[in-house]
């Protein structure tokens, strides 16, 4: 009976993700910009993923600052990247293990990483890794809950905000993700102060 349930809802998860890729490949979702701390949205992030990294005694942390780093992007899009990007470093990542989200300033930019030592990738794999169902040759065993789908719907939503995602991997060494969110300019910050 719990094998069934598994199994029902990761077809649940399969379809539900599926059903967002063909909405972003199909030009039916459209980032709704706005200024928003970066830095909030991380601790947020986190605390949501809590639960299932201490299950798993793994070390999963942000940032912890007095600066906001104010950038402009659709929240609830940038939102389900950072899901989709600790939920995939959680999944690879054994116990006792940790999962680091760092936010580094540029000149118009914030970069933000996701930094795990878990399994690791094949060179040879790196490049198909944001492919549709693609599975990594050695993460067989920790791959049975996942659709395939997640680091797709994260490429894509970054594409909507003119970002690239760049990742580093080595096996056994863990794997580090990055990718751009533009500063907000400070005019609209001024605005929205005032409003």
């Amino acid at each position: 009976m719990d094998i069934a349930f598994k199994h029902c809802r990761r077809l649940t998860q399969l379809v539900k993700e599926l059903f967002e890729l063909s909405k972003l490949d199909a030009g039916r979702v459209m980032p709704e910009l706005e200024n928003f701390s970066l830095a909030e949205l991380l601790q947020d992030v986190v605390q949501k993923y809590s639960l299932p990294a201490q299950q798993k005694q793994i070390s999963l942390s942000a940032p912890k600052t007095d600066q906001l780093y104010m950038v402009n992007a659709d929240i609830a899009l940038i939102e389900r990247v950072l899901e989709n990007l600790i939920d995939n470093a959680l999944r690879y990542t054994p116990e006792n293990g940790s999962v680091e989200l760092t936010l580094t300033p540029k000149s118009s930019s914030v970069e933000i990483g996701i930094q795990d030592t878990g399994i690791g990738l094949a060179e040879e794999d790196i490049p198909h890794i944001f492919e549709r169902y693609y599975c990594a040759q050695k993460t067989s065993e920790f791959h049975q809950h996942s659709t395939g789908l997640g680091l797709a719907i994260v490429k894509r939503i970054l594409e909507l905000h003119g970002s690239v995602i760049q990742v580093e991997s080595k096996r056994h060494q863990g794997t580090h993700f990055t990718f751009p969110l533009p500063l907000a300019r400070p005019s609209n910050i001024q605005s929205e102060k005032a409003a």
